[in-house]
């Protein structure tokens, strides 16, 4: 259900609002709690202060307070109690004079103030003669607009009562800029947070559609637009580079097929070749004897002599190349053994110089190398190699490299160059740059490289055509 990133951000900012409304809601009570507080600890005070008041004349002798009530003796009371007790004004009420006394000796208006405060005589004298009547002390609170009034009444006997009064500015509970700015602080974010929220969706579904669509529009490795986040930027690279490898996969699959059916082919082809080169084995055999004992008759004239010779020559023709289709079709198998590289090399001079011709061997190797190979196959593809050097040219060179792990033996000649086809197919069957040629000799190079395990490489630089044999480091 909140699997998608959509819903789980509206969960987080769901629950972000709901913490920015409780933050408000405690910012309400806690102010509301503050000026309950308030008004608690000034009614208190207004209690201690009335009840000193009464104490205090009490306490005064008989005689003093025997006086006529307009001597002056709760005046001096009031100011005694009330000179520490800040903002805050007292005086005596009597049920059938009124007020008797005032004071207000922490009033911070210029001069003294000696009258009672008319605009809450009323409350006061309501607040008095219920202290009176119940003989009980007697409080009374009215909250306005910009203050709070405090009133609390003292009974001092059957018909009196001392009062004390005070003022809180700025009503507590109710609304101000400062409860205001703490209130609506959380829901101007949690609106913040909303509308950023939204736009952030909006952004990332643009650029997310973007990379969507790009994907939609590309057949092969798409071109993704940079979206200037870099966890979608990351993600599209990721996609990319997967693209760019299946691509590489689909197209390597598809030579892979390829050569497949082109060894298909070849396979067909091979078999066909075993069967014709069998068949035409025994013909050929019976045709080479035939010319043979006809040139050793006794009596051969000039002219039965010289096509005698050619009908042989054709003959030992077919009879090479059904060999080299014979060996073509069959699996090589290798006898690897450990040989003497220098003493192997020394043979192939020998050879070839009976054979084709002289060659001139650079080495490149330790006198005592010793290396694991067949050397009856890797003979015949060396001799195959020159022997196929020297119907292009009477120069050739043959070079044999220890690099490493490696055995290269190139030979080189010069010559022009291959035509592109023939280039391309030069280590195939049936592949030759040459009217006469039938391309087996060099497929055959190639079969025996691979047989050790290496390759057959063609380069031409300069002029030059150089065929390699990569033999790698085997044991035998």
């Amino acid at each position: 259900m909140f699997n998608a990133l959509s819903r789980q951000l509206f969960v987080i900012w769901a629950l972000v609002a709901l913490a920015c409304v409780g933050m408000g809601v405690l910012l309400l009570v806690a102010w509301r709690q503050t000026g309950s507080v308030q008004v608690a600890h000034a009614r208190q005070a207004l209690s201690a202060d009335c009840a000193a008041v009464v104490s205090r004349y009490r306490g005064a002798s008989p005689a003093a307070r025997a006086s006529s009530p307009s001597n002056g003796l709760l005046d001096v009371v009031l100011q005694l109690v009330l000179q520490d007790a800040s903002g805050v004004e007292g005086g005596a009420w009597q049920s059938d004079r009124g007020f008797t006394a005032y004071a207000y000796p922490t009033y911070e208006g210029s001069g003294d103030k000696t009258d009672v405060p008319e605009a809450e005589s009323g409350n006061i004298v309501t607040t008095a003669s219920a202290a009176v009547s119940s003989r009980r002390e007697q409080s009374y609170v009215r909250q306005g607009e910009r203050e709070t009034v405090l009133i609390t009444a003292c009974p001092l006997d059957t018909t009196r009562a001392v009062w004390t009064m005070t003022r809180l500015a700025r009503a507590p509970g109710r609304s101000s800029s400062l409860l205001a700015a703490g209130i609506g602080l959380p829901f101007a974010l949690a609106l913040a947070s909303a509308i950023g929220l939204v736009a952030i969706m909006r952004r990332w579904r643009r650029k997310l559609d973007a990379v969507e669509d790009a994907l939609t529009r590309s057949s092969g490795v798409p071109a993704l637009p940079r979206t200037g986040s870099p966890e979608v930027d990351r993600l599209a690279d990721a996609v990319v580079a997967y693209a760019s490898r299946l691509d590489a996969s689909h197209r390597e699959a598809e030579a892979l097929s390829t050569e497949l059916r082109r060894h298909e082919r070849l396979v067909g082809l091979g078999r066909m070749t075993a069967t014709v080169a069998h068949e035409i084995r025994n013909p050929i055999a019976t045709m080479r004897l035939a010319a043979e004992n006809a040139l050793a008759a006794p009596v051969v004239s000039d002219e039965q002599r010289a096509p005698l010779t050619m009908v042989l020559a054709q003959v030992r023709k077919l009879d090479d190349l059904v060999e080299s289709l014979l060996g073509m079709v069959q699996p090589i198998r290798l006898r690897l053994e450990d040989t003497v590289i220098e003493a192997w090399v020394a043979s192939i001079e020998r050879a070839t110089w009976k054979e084709v011709g002289p060659v001139t061997v650079e080495r490149r190797y330790a006198p005592d190398l010793h290396w694991a190979i067949d050397r009856e196959q890797l003979s015949r593809a060396v001799e195959n190699l020159l022997r196929n050097a020297f119907q292009h040219a009477a120069d050739v060179g043959m070079a044999v490299v220890h690099d490493g792990h490696t055995l290269r033996i190139t030979v080189t000649n010069a010559g022009p160059s291959l035509d592109p086809e023939i280039e391309e197919r030069l280590f195939e069957p049936f592949a030759s740059g040459r009217v006469d040629g039938n391309g087996l000799g060099l497929a055959l190079v190639r079969e025996i490289a691979e047989g050790h395990g290496g390759h057959a490489r063609y380069e031409r630089d300069g002029g030059v055509h150089a065929f390699s044999l990569e033999i790698p480091w085997r044991r035998s």
